[in-house]
């Protein structure tokens, strides 16, 4: 395969040993071979009859290495570097800088790739067995800036950096700048999370029902939870000889959502909840999220309604918002939500970090859907969830990789744990017979979507 001709082609040869930290050797792409690749660097072209022509241009003082990609989209190049980890590095800062031209874009034709293992142990399956796909930050149309730090995985001792470039029809991928350094570990990011098994006691006034809500908010602030999700329709379960439609209040002014917003305020403690909203005329299912100073964050109303909900007098919500809360970013679900995966990815694409997820029950197959069906949706999206159920009587939180840490097991209750949702946190993840290689959509499934092959999800 030969490389692509180009009139600034750099052959520069000696280029200095790392030093300051740095990990990568010729990060700057000093010395280039005849073939066009720079030294200590390897190359993988994939298809050879469809490989791009690669080479070193110069541009403002700056070598990048140039991939120019295939007119059929078929390309795909990568140029690869091993490094050993110093003895006790704790973590490592990855810096890249991209490039695009013509139809290329950095979201879905660059792509970085952190793989981890260490050496000479032995494993089953493959022999990389952890990976990070960080995600760009855009400077401008055509240039993106990757810069983050990474926690080094338990036992790993060796890091495969990989710069990609693929698919673009007649596009040119180019990169410039790579660096791996030691650096200190990132502060770890421990959020805990509250879930409420149960609610009023049935045949409760609404004042029953409120005191109620309340208590539970009291005992999560005790036991030091950050936030507390209560289950949906707080306001109506349980309370005696009411119909749906009759204990709507419009939040926050409404008597539920004051007593709870104080409740946030006094126990120091995000909360969010289940409300039958009235909004004006509208009749909404929704849930509230008020945070630690009471005061209300935001509302999400659910948007997918079972047919007793129609004809009770809801209205659907129509997004799916994320909000910003002091310890990360927060999606809501409702019930019956929970059984359309699509508005699960709508939040994780929105950037949530954790989904609360208060629900009546889950009426699929009988019992057998509960709690795998919240695990998956953890799993796939690389999201934290806080689920509150009434049927199945097993609230639960479940991690960013689909595990349940904690769960009810039919007994009403408040229970907590901590959550991790440091970048990269997950190095516990690591087994012995080094059979399991974590997937999570945060990592890696959002660097490899094909969202330009999802358009018949938009339909019917």
């Amino acid at each position: 395969m030969r490389p692509m001709a180009m009139a600034a082609l750099i052959v520069i040869g000696g280029a200095a040993m790392a030093q300051n930290g740095e990990l990568l050797d010729n990060g700057r792409f000093a010395g280039v071979a005849e073939d066009g690749l720079p030294r200590a660097w390897a190359v993988a072209l994939g298809n050879p009859r469809t490989a791009p022509r690669y080479g070193v241009v110069e541009r403002d003082g700056t070598r990048w290495l140039q991939f120019a990609m295939a007119e059929n989209g078929a390309s795909m190049g990568c140029l690869s570097q091993n490094v050993m980890m110093p003895e006790g590095a704790e973590a490592v800062r990855v810096r890249v800088s991209a490039r695009c031209d013509g139809p290329a874009r950095p979201e879905e034709h660059a792509l970085v790739r952190a793989y981890w293992d260490d050496q000479p142990r032995e494993h089953t399956g493959t022999g990389w067995i952890y990976r990070y796909f960080p995600e760009w930050t855009r400077v401008d149309g055509q240039r993106a800036e990757l810069d983050l730090t990474l926690a080094v995985p338990t036992g790993a001792n060796r890091l495969r950096l990989d710069l990609m470039a693929r698919w673009s029809p007649g596009g040119a991928v180019s990169f410039a700048d790579p660096s791996v350094e030691v650096a200190p570990a990132p502060e770890r990011r421990i959020v805990r999370l509250a879930t409420v098994q149960g609610h009023a006691a049935a045949g409760s006034t609404p004042e029953d029902a409120i005191a109620w809500a309340v208590e539970q908010v009291r005992v999560a602030g005790e036991m030091g939870a950050d936030l507390v999700c209560l289950g949906e329709a707080i306001n109506f379960a349980g309370v005696k000889g009411v119909k749906a439609l009759d204990v709507c209040e419009p939040i926050p002014d409404g008597p539920m959502s004051q007593a709870l917003s104080a409740a946030a305020d006094e126990h120091d403690v995000i909360v969010c909840v289940g409300i039958y909203e009235l909004a004006g005329d509208i009749a909404y299912n929704s849930a509230a999220l008020f945070g630690r100073d009471g005061e209300l964050i935001g509302v999400y109303r659910k948007v997918h309604l079972p047919s007793p909900e129609v004809d009770w007098g809801f209205t659907p919500g129509d997004s799916y918002p994320v909000f910003d809360t002091e310890i990360g970013r927060v999606g809501v679900q409702i019930c019956y939500d929970n059984a359309f995966p699509e508005g699960a990815r709508a939040l994780a694409l929105g950037g949530a970090e954790i989904i609360c997820l208060p629900i009546w029950g889950e009426g699929r197959a009988g019992d057998t859907v509960w709690p795998c069906s919240p695990r998956m949706m953890a799993l796939n999206n690389g999201v934290a969830y806080v689920c509150a159920v009434y049927s199945q009587r097993e609230s639960c939180v479940i991690d960013p990789y689909g595990f349940v840490l904690v769960s009810a097991g039919g007994e009403d209750g408040v229970y907590v744990a901590d959550v991790d949702l440091t970048p990269g946190g997950d190095v516990s993840n690591w087994r012995d017979d080094g059979s399991i290689m974590p997937h999570d959509f945060r990592r890696v499934w959002r660097g490899e979507r094909m969202p330009e092959t999802y358009g018949p999800l938009l339909g019917r």
